[in-house]
């Protein structure tokens, strides 16, 4: 773990509270891949958890709701707790739901999650500049191979953006990716988040980078279809009230996007089991996902 001591230096702006972050994840991921049990996870059968069949409108929280169509599956977020949980994560609390494909045999997955980190200003959004940005990122993953290499591991190698970094003002909403090189694979982490007035929704995918194509639409679709209720808005902050986040927009993007370089890095490590596709940030727990669904022999009751 301690490669992510290049990765804290070159982001003071995030300083320990996102290592402490990284760190969890990694070893919540680690636990699921180390730990898991085929007979246990083959015991994980669907009809334990109330799917909700699309369409719908879901609520995420008192927050914003999720306008689902025909061809997706919405879990609650008790429910989406208690399958991380069981997938051998560490659910903050923050999880509002969890969104895959209508037939029982998806093999991807999307958690939603509220971050009330405040109000994100967005002003420098206007004038941040990307190749800046990815220099910053290439500049600290390059400090972090250094232990990588001491720890006997392939180097990560950030390949550049393969969407750049845009947020679309009439509806504060950001979208954009990154994709990596490590040791047998090439990945891409796809980000979406929806500021509100409070805080922001983010829905990360990553992906193989051949997967991205089919994959892209269906966190784009999500997205689209991802509103704050009145009263939580960005438009409805009061300066006079409200709590303003502690970085701006383009602090939250680049800090983002170096946490997917680790994520990349550590599905090096899952090559051979052969994942497409991890989301939201729980990094590891995808592999797990496609294995309950592909050893679940029972279709989930709507």
């Amino acid at each position: 773990m301690t490669s992510f001591v290049g990765l804290r230096g070159t982001t003071p702006y995030l300083g320990g509270f996102m290592t402490s972050m990284m760190l969890r994840f990694c070893v919540a991921g680690l636990v699921a891949l180390l730990g898991m049990g085929g007979a246990a996870w083959a015991e994980s059968t669907e009809p334990s958890y109330a799917w909700q069949q699309g369409p719908l409108e879901a609520p995420l929280g008192e927050q914003a709701t999720l306008t689902l169509s025909a061809g997706y599956r919405f879990l609650g977020p008790q429910d989406t707790q208690r399958l991380l949980k069981e997938m051998g994560n560490f659910p903050s609390g923050a999880e509002l739901g969890l969104v895959t494909g209508g037939s029982g045999d998806s093999d991807w997955f999307v958690v939603i999650r509220f971050v009330d980190a405040g109000y994100v200003e967005d002003e420098d959004a206007s004038s941040w500049d990307a190749d800046e940005m990815l220099a910053s990122i290439k500049e600290g993953t390059e400090e972090a191979n250094a232990k990588r290499r001491e720890m006997g591991m392939a180097p990560l190698n950030i390949r550049g953006w393969e969407e750049k970094p845009h947020y679309d003002k009439a509806t504060n909403k950001v979208v954009w990716a990154i994709s990596a090189e490590g040791g047998q694979g090439t990945t891409v982490n796809y980000n979406t988040l929806a500021l509100g007035r409070h805080g922001y929704m983010s829905m990360n995918l990553v992906a193989n980078l051949a997967a991205l194509p089919t994959l892209k639409p269906h966190a784009a679709n999500l997205l689209a279809n991802l509103n704050f209720v009145q009263g939580k808005r960005y438009v409805d902050f009061d300066s006079t009230t409200d709590k303003v986040a502690a970085v701006g927009l383009a602090a939250l993007v680049a800090g983002a996007a170096f946490k997917s370089g680790l994520f990349a890095k550590l599905l090096v490590l899952i090559i051979a089991f052969k994942k497409v596709i991890l989301l939201a940030g729980a990094a590891l727990i995808g592999l797990v996902w496609k294995l309950v669904k592909g050893r679940s022999s029972t279709t989930p009751s709507a």
